[in-house]
């Protein structure tokens, strides 16, 4: 379906099929509307100001907006019997993992050409001075520690160490005793580390091993080691995979600068600008053809770039409000190139395995039907007049506002769809109307409200109902990173 958007004195109005009628709403009058439901600058400021602890800012009111309209779309079409529950309509609210799904698929290839590592370099790695792989035992004593806590804590390393000089199994007396978790669950090993990345009595200690060299008792903050340098033919495996992600991640840097310069690919000059501007104000750019970035048979418009933004999670976005130029032409490459990896999965007819989409399209009607009750609606709910559906999304957001509902926000990739689908808008000046209204609501509040006041907007437990958000930024890989370091 096309739209005619009209800027009218600055603000955005959408106008679906024809409808003209948000043409002639007074700016301020609404905060939002979608179909032929509104939310009022007064209702937004209630449920701005209802929740304790909740921070009073502008991008809250513009978020709480936003949830408000995708809810009010979501409601609408669970009324009429019209949630995108068909394949082709799951395939695009799913376009996220399919999306990454396929571009892992087609990385899979490109590694399965590229030749094994040369077995010399791993005995060169293993002998020389750059990388080690360390196993330890920690019996835990911070620096805090009473001092009755820190002896008992040597007593216990001492013994321990007598044990293994008596041919006790080191490995094992780690997965017994070992304070740190992370590596204890491997038999005491920590990952291969270069110099330097544990703090300076452990790293001493370490490199001064030869190899299958134990060390005694090493005290650092973290309380008491022992740490071991096991033998190559001990740790070949783990070192060989370190030898492969490591090349892996050369390989792909290389891939991806030869993707670049073959494709032509360049940041506009504005771009850093535009991409500003567009995360401000989401919904006056979602069909801007503004060009970012530019490449050999296609570009990426702020359009595309917005597509994918709302696929990430929220502190990603508030990344990139205070992200600087450079950082922001990276994040447009890096997108572009994400567009021609999947224009070459394309070619190579990558896709999905039938197991996958099995998987994705199950978990996908699942949780579009599990917000659909959440919501109060029922598979005999079709064709509700918008009065009864309008009571349905005010009590789910009373609900949230009590703290007595988990908050379960529509998936981005949903809500971009129904968005497409639907008909809405969004006021900034009746926005910030409402955010005015709650400052002064909050500020009398906190004046006479106690501390027996709900909780407030809770989040739901785990993920949001339909996966789609690229993985958070990588943890690490246990405790052991903390403890030894």
């Amino acid at each position: 379906m096309h739209r005619t958007l009209l800027l009218v004195s600055g603000v955005l109005l959408a106008a679906a099929c024809g409808d003209a009628k948000n043409m002639f709403v007074a700016k301020g009058k609404v905060a939002a509307r979608a179909g032929d439901l509104t939310l009022t600058p007064e209702r937004l400021a209630g449920i701005l100001s209802g929740p304790r602890g909740m921070r009073m800012t502008k991008d809250a009111a513009g978020y709480v907006t936003s949830l408000w309209v995708d809810y009010a779309l979501f409601a609408q079409a669970a009324a009429d019997g019209k949630l995108p529950r068909d394949s082709a309509s799951a395939a695009q609210a799913l376009w996220p993992e399919l999306a990454e799904l396929r571009t892992t698929h087609w990385h899979d290839t490109l590694v399965a050409r590229r030749p094994a590592a040369d077995p010399s370099a791993l005995d060169s790695l293993y002998a020389g001075d750059e990388v080690r792989v360390f196993q330890h035992i920690l019996f835990g004593a911070g620096q805090n520690a009473p001092p009755p806590a820190k002896a008992g804590a040597r007593k216990q390393a001492e013994a321990a160490l007598g044990r293994i000089k008596g041919g006790a199994d080191f490995g094992k007396l780690a997965s017994e005793l070992s304070a740190d978790p992370g590596s204890k669950a491997e038999n005491g090993y920590l990952p291969p580390a270069r110099r330097g990345q544990f703090v300076p009595a452990f790293d001493s200690a370490g490199w001064a091993l030869a190899p299958g060299g134990m060390s005694g008792v090493v005290e650092t903050q973290f309380g008491y080691h022992i740490i071991r340098r096991p033998a190559l033919a001990d740790v070949r495996e783990r070192l060989t995979a370190f030898l492969g992600q490591r090349g892996g991640q050369k390989s792909d840097s290389t891939y991806m600068e030869q993707l670049a310069k073959d494709s032509k690919l360049e940041v506009a000059k504005n771009a850093p600008t535009d991409m500003k501007a567009a995360v401000q104000n989401p919904e006056a750019s979602r069909t801007s053809r503004k060009e970012l970035t530019t490449f050999k048979g296609g570009k990426l418009t702020v359009a595309e770039y917005l597509k994918w933004v709302r696929a990430l999670p929220p502190p990603y976005v508030a990344q990139l409000r205070v992200a600087n130029d450079s950082a922001l032409r990276q994040f447009a490459r890096v997108l572009s190139l994400n567009l021609l990896l999947l224009r070459q999965a394309d070619s190579a007819k990558v896709n999905v395995t039938p197991d996958e989409w099995k998987q994705l399209y199950a978990r996908y009607t699942e949780s579009v039907d599990s917000l659909r009750a959440d919501m109060g609606f029922t598979a005999a709910d079709t064709a509700l007049p918008d009065s009864a559906v309008a009571a349905k999304i005010s009590q789910y957001f009373d609900g949230l506002v009590a703290g007595k509902v988990r908050m379960r926000p529509v998936p981005s990739a949903l809500g971009t769809l129904l968005r497409e689908r639907g008909d809405f808008r969004v006021d900034e000046v009746g926005v910030s109307r409402a955010f005015e209204l709650a400052q002064a609501e909050t500020a009398k509040n906190d004046s006479t409200r106690g501390p027996s006041a709900g909780p407030g907007m809770q989040p739901a437990p785990g993920g949001p109902p339909v996966p789609g958000h690229p993985p958070t930024p990588a943890q690490p890989d246990s405790a052991e990173a903390g403890s030894a370091q």
